[in-house]
C-alpha cells in the first residue's frame, strides 16, 4: 500500500492537508510503505497516531529509528499534542523522553517508582553517574 492512500485510510479529509505539508511526510507521498525506512516508517507511524482522534496514546520505543531532526521534530509533535490527550511514552532513550515530559515514572522490578528528579535514575538503580552525564 502507498504512503499515500495509508494517510487517506488514517487521516480525515479535513486534516489531510495540514498533515502532508510536513517535509518529511511530502517525501514519502509517493512511496510504498514497504519501501520505507524504519525511521520513515516510524515518523509516519507517530504522525498518525498523534493527528487521531483519541483521549490517550502510548508510544512504545517512539525514537528508534529517527534522525537527529526528526527526534527534534517528533519531540515537539508530541509536547504540542499533550494539551489535547494523554501520552504514555515507554523509550529506552530516556534523555529524549525526559527532555518532554511532565512527569516521569520508572517500572522496575514489578514496581511503578515515581520519578521527580532526573538524579533519581542514578538513586534507583536505572542509571550510573557516567551514563547521566
Amino acid at each position: 500500500m502507498s504512503v499515500s492512500k495509508t494517510i487517506k485510510l488514517s487521516i480525515a479529509k479535513q486534516n489531510r492537508g495540514f498533515f502532508c505539508k510536513d517535509e518529511f511526510i511530502q517525501v514519502l507521498l509517493k512511496k510504498k510503505n514497504e519501501d520505507l525506512s524504519s525511521g520513515e516508517l516510524c515518523y509516519l507511524e507517530i504522525k498518525i497516531i498523534l493527528f487521531n482522534s483519541s483521549k490517550f496514546v502510548l508510544l512504545d520505543e517512539s525514537y528508534n529509528g529517527l534522525s537527529p531532526k526528526m527526534v527534534d521534530i517528533v519531540g515537539e509533535m508530541i509536547k504540542v499534542n499533550s494539551y489535547k490527550k494523554g501520552i504514555v511514552i515507554t523509550d529506552h532513550n530516556y534523555q529524549n523522553v525526559i527532555k518532554i515530559s511532565t512527569r516521569l515514572l520508572l517500572i522496575k522490578e514489578g514496581k511503578v517508582l515515581n520519578i521527580n528528579d532526573k538524579a533519581e535514575f542514578i538513586e534507583k538503580g536505572y542509571l550510573t553517574n557516567s551514563a547521566f552525564l
